[in-house]
């Protein structure tokens, strides 16, 4: 199968004189730190997204007011005066941009372009069509010839080492139903997944490549410790009130590649600073622990919420350990 296009970037030039920028300046008089710093998440995000633009909808901006920590009135206080001044645009479709921003990946976008069509013409020529190939490029003044022994040597250690990943994802095993259950066991606030459809299997799939974990056993325990994450989040599971309603979903965190890395960062964790109602690190006088929440009914819990923890408990030192009521302490599973 060929590899996706991609079309974003990594990272982008940050000048070590950008605060200067007149229009930066305005910013910054207008809004102080939290205004520079949400221009430069802003730039983070967009670099992240395809195309470099990002849809602007009401949902987005929960979630984008939720990773800046700040509140939506103040992202789009901020937000519009950038486009006042012209430091950001909208399109008629309501999706955000840096025409700024977007110049300076043009070289990259274009890189890329010739990179594939590079990589085109040395997959037709492995594939017997060397004779049209070369033809074709005899045809070009200056164009790119691959027929030095060193070249040849080093294409074939690349095939060789792809072949050899993309053999041993074939060889592992993922266990679709056991995530599914998993969700349903642990994210009781939020919507029930009740089937597993070839579209979710393969957003699955691509996740658990993303963590990075070989066997079932850690391909489950990894996602369990997402999911207590999810679940003990005021604001993902609509704990905390916002204007749409909005609340995570199973989809919505195996969608792509970002949303699940917010969660396991913390991005949306209760003791956010501009989250803070009681449910934060450190309520009514009591230092939480690891994946720990107050619950609507003012509850110590943690993960699914089963679990009642005394007030006068130690907090949970890691994912990995569980309140045993009987003997009152934290055990490590």
């Amino acid at each position: 199968m060929a590899r996706p296009t991609k079309n974003n970037a990594e990272y982008f030039s940050h000048d070590a004189d950008m605060r200067n920028d007149v229009k930066v300046k305005a910013l910054r008089r207008n809004f102080s730190h939290k205004g520079y710093a949400v221009w430069c998440f802003i730039l983070e995000t967009l670099t992240d997204t395809d195309f470099f633009e990002l849809d602007f909808d009401e949902v987005n901006k929960e979630l984008l007011a939720a990773d800046f920590d700040i509140t939506v009135d103040e992202l789009d206080e901020i937000v519009n005066y950038c486009l006042k001044i012209n430091l950001l645009q909208m399109t008629d479709e309501n999706r955000l941009f840096s025409a700024a921003h977007q110049r300076r990946f043009s070289g990259l976008i274009t890189k890329r372009e010739r990179d594939r069509e590079r990589l085109s013409r040395l997959m037709a020529k492995k594939n017997g069509s060397e004779k049209d190939v070369i033809t074709a490029e005899n045809g070009k003044s200056g164009g790119y010839r691959c027929d030095n022994t060193d070249s040849k040597v080093k294409e074939s250690k690349i095939e060789e080492s792809k072949e050899k990943e993309s053999k041993g994802k074939k060889n592992r095993i993922y266990p679709y139903q056991g995530i599914a259950d998993l969700w349903n066991e642990v994210c009781v606030s939020l919507p029930r997944l009740k089937t597993l459809s070839d579209n979710r299997r393969k957003k699955i799939r691509c996740r658990l490549d993303e963590f990075k974990v070989e066997t079932e056993e850690q391909m489950l325990e990894a996602t369990r410790s997402l999911f207590e994450r999810v679940q003990a989040s005021d604001f993902l599971t609509g704990r905390q009130p916002n204007k749409t309603g909005w609340t995570a979903t199973f989809d919505w965190l195996f969608d792509n590649g970002s949303n699940w890395v917010k969660v396991q960062e913390g991005n949306y964790d209760n003791d956010r600073g501009a989250r803070g109602h009681q449910s934060g690190s450190q309520a009514a006088g009591v230092q939480l622990g690891v994946g720990e929440y107050y619950d609507g009914a003012g509850r110590r819990t943690y993960g699914t919420g089963k679990a009642t923890i005394p007030p006068t408990a130690p907090p949970r030192p890691s994912e990995r350990h569980a309140w045993d009521s009987q003997t009152k302490s934290w055990v490590l599973l």
